[in-house]
């Protein structure tokens, strides 16, 4: 039988955890980075090779988002059913797959193909869900700060820099096949190295009787969904990440219409990555000092501010550190996330949470992205967007605050 050996925030890290925090990074920075990171700079070189308009290209990029979408809830059932380790492989081999077939094809429909049938599930499987069941796995102690760690954007800030010194000295084939290859050389032996869970020990289980949860000790996709303290934590986590794709997406024509020139625009852009660097690392530390619920009630208030505070239409200087805070604020969202699950669901239950949290936001991204182009091209304005997320940030305060309520995971047990 499984007893309990203390807290779990109080339970050691098992020697290996460290190992496996590496092995996660490294898997989401390679296939999130690589795949994210490139596709902008090969656009045009997609255009010329396949003969095919800008937007048709284009469309690459929301098969990927789509696809990963769609398949998180399974993944995240897979992953508490099947090896880890062989999940975190299988994306391995989609993403060197879908990098050859890039690199060789002629067709337009096998490029569609690569973006939609092969990064869409590794997204999921050795991009996000996977490496953060990992590392929620192997740590009790600072988990939300391993989580900020592993999900620095470490890889995606340094490929198109890269690529974009490499596209005027060889073909855009043989970029993609050195991707590819290095992407094999990397996620295939990490991956082997992969272990499930810590020796001897079992994840925590659910705050719950024993009937109202699985065999294992986790909460069923059906019981996630019928828990409201699950719906306050993951649209408190979706208000972060559609503040940041909405910036990511619009930023430079929302500078345009705020008076500021294109380099200035861009320049914003680039400001919220770099500082979002520094929010992934320290809400994960704030998430295990206070809890993940309280830190996304925290990234709300403090959020609701900083979108009001685009109202006035500052200048320029102001517009930096509003749009950098922001952007540290909504990197904090992905381990304060992972701590809020672990905290009132248990290890056993993170991978089907963190996987439905994923389909959950797709629409409210989507609408975000959408709706706000449409406001503008109405109303000649993003005011009525910037109000929107404010309000959406305010009801994130109540949300986080309310899910901090609950009762948590009291113990990290250990197997017989």
């Amino acid at each position: 039988m499984a007893a309990p050996v203390g807290p779990e925030g109080d339970a050691p890290n098992h020697p290996l955890a460290v190992r496996m925090g590496v092995i996660a990074g490294v898997s989401h920075n390679v296939v999130v980075g690589t795949v994210m990171g490139s596709f902008g700079l090969m656009l045009a070189s997609v255009e010329q090779r396949l003969g095919v308009s800008a937007e048709e290209a284009a469309a690459g990029i929301p098969l990927v988002l789509v696809g990963s979408s769609v398949l998180a809830p399974f993944v995240g059932v897979m992953i508490a059913k099947v090896s880890l380790r062989l999940l975190l492989l299988i994306g391995a081999l989609l993403t060197v797959a879908g990098y050859l077939t890039l690199a060789w094809t002629q067709s337009y429909a096998l490029y569609l193909l690569a973006y939609g049938l092969c990064f869409g599930p590794a997204m999921s499987l050795a991009g996000s869900i996977g490496p953060a069941t990992l590392v929620g796995r192997w740590f009790n102690r600072n988990r939300g700060l391993a989580l900020g760690i592993v999900h620095l954007p470490v890889v995606i800030a340094v490929v198109p820099w890269t690529l974009e010194r490499a596209l005027s000295a060889v073909s855009p084939s043989m970029i993609y096949l050195s991707i590819g290859l290095i992407a094999a050389a990397l996620l295939l032996p990490l991956g082997l190295l992969a272990i499930d869970h810590p020796p001897g020990h079992a994840e925590t289980l659910a705050p719950e009787p024993d009937a109202k949860r699985t065999a294992d000790g986790s909460f069923s996709v059906a019981q996630l969904l019928a828990r409201p303290r699950f719906w306050a934590i993951s649209l408190a986590a979706v208000a972060s990440m559609t503040s940041s794709v909405l910036l990511g997406s619009l930023l430079v024509p929302m500078g345009l219409s705020w008076g500021f020139t294109r380099p200035e625009a861009a320049l914003l852009q680039s400001i919220m990555s770099l500082v979002g660097i520094a929010g992934s690392i320290l809400f994960g530390w704030i998430a295990d000092r206070i809890g993940g619920a309280r830190a996304l009630a925290l990234i709300g208030f403090d959020c609701a501010v900083l979108w009001a505070l685009l109202l006035q239409h500052p200048p320029f200087w102001m517009a930096a550190l509003v749009i950098g805070l922001i952007g540290m604020h909504g990197a904090g969202a992905i381990p304060t996330l992972g701590k809020g699950l672990t905290d009132s669901f248990g290890q056993a239950s993170y991978s089907r949470g963190f996987g439905l949290n994923t389909l959950i936001g797709l629409p409210f991204i989507a609408v975000a992205v959408v709706g706000s182009a449409r406001v503008h091209s109405v109303t000649g304005s993003y005011d009525g967007a910037i109000v929107a997320m404010a309000v959406f940030f305010v009801s994130a305060i109540a949300l986080g605050l309310y899910a901090a309520g609950g009762a948590k995971v009291p113990q990290q047990l250990a197997a017989a």
